[in-house]
């Protein structure tokens, strides 16, 4: 059985008045936190407890030594309110909950992708499927390789007027000069032209070609398509 061990612990008590005076310019949205009121610090109680200590049985850290430190609720004594519902968003809240922020950033996307609608240049559906081997489809973040999967997809989300765009394939490309470079880091310093990086790169372009697996589809946003009834419209 252990033998109690009651470490001997003084508590001392400061009692600190400071009297100072703190300006803030604040913007519109900003006002003083009211849990620091503007300081910007709050008391820390960094607890701690002792080896062997069996005074405090089920307290893990029944000890303080307090000090001041920066207020978890604001930065430098000031917080900001929602433009929105005016409630206060604290130090760890990027956001306001009532989704104010997220909707701002929707309609400038929205805005951007109008726009960006708006200054592509529109081809008919069969011409897109001849000129490209993939088109994107913006409003589904979609890739489609065929008419049938293109209809199908309209069908199932309800598009009446899609966004759509064609593609751009990317492939493997390695560069022939930097293997070269990095093949005769380790040789004499003319070893580099002495290499044909024309005939390797023949080679390297062929075997990507290859890696079919790897292809890349991106969307091409200077081309839109238009679907029949799109181009009826237009």
């Amino acid at each position: 059985m252990k033998e109690t061990v009651i470490p001997k612990i003084r508590q001392e008590t400061r009692r600190v008045k400071i009297v100072f005076e703190l300006k803030k310019d604040l913007q519109e949205d900003e006002v003083i936190c009211e849990h620091c009121h503007g300081t910007g610090l709050e008391i820390a109680d960094n607890v701690y407890g002792i080896s062997g200590d069996t005074a405090h049985v089920g307290v893990r850290f029944p000890y303080k030594n307090q000090s001041l430190t920066f207020c978890k609720y604001c930065f430098n004594g000031v917080m900001r309110k929602c433009p929105s519902c005016g409630s206060l968003r604290g130090k760890q809240d990027r956001e306001c909950s009532c989704g104010y922020a997220y909707n701002i950033r929707q309609e400038a996307r929205d805005y951007d992708r109008k726009e960006r609608w708006e200054k592509a240049e529109k081809i008919p559906s069969w011409k897109a499927w001849e000129d490209f081997k993939c088109l994107y489809i913006d409003d589904i973040d979609e890739y489609v390789f065929n008419e049938d999967e293109l209809d199908d997809l309209i069908e199932e989300y309800e598009l009446e007027n899609p966004r759509i765009y064609g593609t751009v394939e990317l492939g493997i490309q390695i560069d022939a000069a930097d293997v070269i470079e990095n093949a005769c880091g380790g040789l004499h310093e003319d070893a580099i032209e002495q290499c044909n990086a024309k005939s390797l790169q023949a080679v390297l372009d062929e075997w990507g070609k290859k890696q079919s697996g790897a292809t890349t589809y991106v969307p091409y946003y200077k081309v839109g398509v238009l679907m029949a009834a799109s181009e009826a419209k237009a």
